[in-house]
């Protein structure tokens, strides 16, 4: 029956995996109008809540905090059981709950609705479980697997944040929630149900590899009297990775990345507003800078499976300190486009950041892993309030800017020190 099913599965020419890559591409552009939304819907509910952008950067970034307890649950559910449930259940929570938001008059009806649906399902089915696909589904090309995914947010963010902030100026940020519900649930839940657990349930192997193949590695093992070492795929469980430099040097890294990307992120309009730009010019330049981030991306798939992924994680981190530095000296639209740029490839490299927890790491314990990077990563919370707070003291960001590029600096001094941990497999099934 296995191999009647991998015979089904191979039948066609294409691996089942990329398939599964073209799903949860898909999946994770209609889950780019939640991070899409943050940004375009700030001002106008900052005006309709009377908040501080401190107060309103608080609540939002409390979204980070709660997938920062949220992930280590998501991933442990993937690697159990699956990656299915979590995404459906995700799609059904954020979709029903941009659906309601609307109906939210004051702050306490539309916190509890955005962090009790909207951002436990979109932290759940969009943003924990798809990188957890590709890894599962591949191992060779696990770098190029997960820039799809991170592209297409980025596409969806070209998409839906001019959509979004098109909508919002011709009416009101309720038409705008709605309209998010709708893409929820009418593409990304039904794609939901297509996603399946991993190639050996299908009877397939990691990267389209064949029995015959594995068959032959068995023999040339088998034919040499010595045991064969393996480094390239050990695979780590919690424990074993917690005991890791380069573990925790990956969580500080990626810690301090979201604290520029968080703060630029959420107050994206905002800034472009205070640079002398419209709300909808500020949400078109959101598009312009995703839709130049998705080919990025997409390089960095292929860059990320083979040259050093410490060095283009290295590269991102440059590109994020040069960007603050345009964006703060910005007094034309010229450089408003150059810093698009560079910060659309310093957030592409996202993939990268991702897939080196796999390479290092392996594919068993792989979710968990991800999904606790998530959790030290709460941290970032206080950027987007420092940023608020900031702006409402001063009325200029310029001092926000200069603190992203230390900690970028900061960032690029980390992965200095970043190596592949040596975990040693003897015969591929005991290791020391």
């Amino acid at each position: 029956m296995k191999g009647a099913t991998n015979l089904k599965t191979r039948m066609d020419g294409m691996y089942y995996g990329w398939r599964m890559v073209a799903i949860g591409a898909i999946i994770s552009c209609v889950g780019s109008v939640q991070t899409a939304s943050l940004s375009v819907f700030f001002l106008p509910l900052q005006r309709e809540l009377a908040l501080s952008r401190a107060q309103l950067s608080f609540v939002f970034s409390l979204t980070r905090l709660e997938g920062s307890i949220e992930s280590p649950i998501v991933g442990w559910m993937i690697d159990k059981y699956g990656p299915r449930l979590p995404i459906v259940t995700g799609a059904v929570l954020g979709g029903v709950g941009f659906l309601i938001l609307p109906l939210a008059q004051t702050f306490w009806p539309f916190f509890i609705i955005y962090m009790g649906m909207i951002s436990i399902g979109f932290q759940m089915g969009f943003i924990s479980s798809m990188h957890a696909v590709a890894n599962l589904w591949f191992i060779r090309y696990r770098t190029r697997a997960m820039s799809f995914y991170s592209s297409s947010l980025r596409l969806g963010n070209a998409i839906f944040a001019p959509v979004l902030g098109l909508i919002v100026a011709a009416s009101s940020w309720r038409y705008g929630s709605v309209f998010a519900a709708a893409v929820v649930l009418i593409i990304a839940l039904p794609l939901a149900a297509l996603i399946k657990r991993s190639p050996e349930s299908m009877g397939l192997l990691p990267d389209g590899d064949t029995p015959e193949a594995i068959q032959q590695r068995a023999r040339r093992e088998a034919e040499n009297p010595m045991p064969q070492v393996r480094i390239e795929e050990a695979d780590f469980d919690l424990s074993e990775a917690l005991k890791s430099v380069s573990y925790w040097l990956i969580i500080t890294s990626t810690t301090v990345r979201y604290l520029i990307i968080g703060a630029i992120h959420m107050h994206w309009v905002p800034i472009f507003v205070w640079k002398g730009y419209s709300e909808v010019t500020g949400a078109a330049f959101i598009g312009f800078a995703s839709l130049i981030a998705w080919p990025l991306i997409l390089l960095n798939g292929v860059l990320g499976d083979r040259f050093s992924k410490r060095l283009i994680l290295m590269s991102g981190h440059t590109s994020l300190l040069l960007s603050m530095f345009v964006l703060a000296y910005s007094d034309s639209l010229w450089t408003i486009y150059l810093f698009s740029v560079l910060f659309s490839y310093g957030e592409g490299v996202s993939p990268t950041n991702y897939s080196i927890i796999g390479e290092y790491f392996g594919r068993r314990s792989f979710a968990t892993l991800r999904g606790l990077v998530t959790t030290f990563t709460t941290v970032a919370i206080f950027s987007p309030v420092y940023a608020g707070w900031i702006f409402d003291k001063t009325q200029d960001y310029t001092d926000v800017l200069y603190a992203c590029v230390g900690i970028a600096v900061f960032a690029i001094f980390i992965l200095l020190f970043l190596k592949r941990p040596r975990k040693v497999v003897l015969n591929a099934n005991h290791s020391q």
